[in-house]
């Protein structure tokens, strides 16, 4: 199974250089904190609309800066 799960220290990063919180981020993109929250822990997947969100807002990033691609648990792109 496929999964496409948030890089964690890249996002931390993106969020400091626009002085964000998660729940500011959560706001502006239109979604709940305890959802964002689920993505950035790895306990929920972003769906393909939330990844372009993420994307469109965090512009200069791209996908493989945010996000990795997990085939049966073996990431597959760094």
């Amino acid at each position: 199974m496929v999964k496409v799960r948030l890089k964690r220290q890249e996002f931390d990063v993106a969020l400091v250089k626009r002085n964000l919180s998660q729940r500011r981020l959560a706001i502006k993109l239109g979604m709940s904190r305890a959802y964002l929250s689920q993505i950035v822990t790895g306990k929920r997947q972003p769906s393909a609309f939330m990844r372009e969100r993420l994307l469109d807002f965090f512009k200069g990033y791209s996908f493989d800066d945010l996000f990795a691609i997990e085939e049966n648990g073996q990431q597959t792109n760094d």
